[in-house]
């Protein structure tokens, strides 16, 4: 059972997932398709820390606080809708182009599926309470969640073993550098003072021991740029986010009574 200390983070109810590198301990120079799935754990667990935030403070959202919640809750949806895309259009495209495999990816395709209609009700009700055609209400977000978030974080899961898969083409299938070409465009297709705070406001550095700290390469200016001015544009936002400007994992704002 988590101890009380725990239960105050974004580590719960969805586990975070554990990176092959880490299960594996590994040793630099990395294996390319370790570091490649690796890196897509990294991903994973922003949408994760994200998700767990908004379901564990949801129900406890004062009536001052609504609008900042609900758009940070959007602003997840954001994150996750590009992520997914990215893979279909341009990910899995390459892979399937590369190994000369076509469908290689399909099932991963068809998870994808799996999870979009919960995730159109989630932003379909979140853009009503920002419209004013419908009051926020934590416990009715949570369920439309509850409906989406299992499969939603079984795919994260499973999808790691996926590309694990893919050691067979050995050398021919340059996945690391797909994946880390596609991850270093994000910014280019998430709102500039809303999907990429979001992304390093819940990228927790300490995780694994500090394995990833410098995941990803930031330049120092850049950071403290993005996390105290970039952040501060909608700095109402991020006061439901997993971590702080330092990119520590931090308690919750609004947990209730717990």
């Amino acid at each position: 059972m988590a101890s009380s200390s725990q239960t105050k983070f974004a580590t719960r109810p969805f586990q975070l997932i554990e990176t092959p590198i880490h299960a594996q301990k590994c040793s630099k120079p990395y294996d390319p398709y370790l570091e490649a799935a690796s890196i897509m754990v990294l991903g994973h667990n922003v949408l994760i820390r994200g998700l767990n935030s908004i379901m564990l403070q949801a129900p406890h959202i004062p009536p001052s606080q609504p609008t900042h919640f609900v758009m940070y809750a959007l602003t997840w949806s954001e994150l996750l809708t590009h992520h997914h895309t990215m893979e279909e259009e341009k990910l899995f495209p390459a892979i399937e182009r590369i190994t000369g495999e076509k469908g290689i990816m399909g099932g991963e395709v068809e998870e994808h599926h799996a999870f979009l209609p919960g995730l159109k009700a989630y932003t379909t009700y979140l853009m009503r309470c920002k419209e004013g055609k419908e009051g926020f209400d934590g416990e009715e977000l949570n369920k439309i969640i509850s409906t989406f978030a299992p499969t939603l974080h079984a795919h994260m899961s499973t999808e790691i073993s996926t590309l694990l898969s893919l050691q067979r083409f050995g050398p021919s299938l340059p996945l690391l550098d797909l994946i880390s070409t596609e991850a270093a465009k994000t910014p280019m297709y998430v709102s500039f003072t809303g999907g990429t705070p979001f992304f390093f406001r819940n990228l927790d550095l300490d995780f694994e021991d500090g394995l990833w700290a410098d995941w990803p390469e930031v330049p120092g200016v850049v950071w403290w740029v993005l996390q105290r001015s970039v952040c501060a544009v909608k700095g109402g936002w991020w006061e439901f986010a997993s971590c702080d400007k330092d990119g520590k994992l931090r308690e919750l704002n609004y947990l209730g009574d717990e």
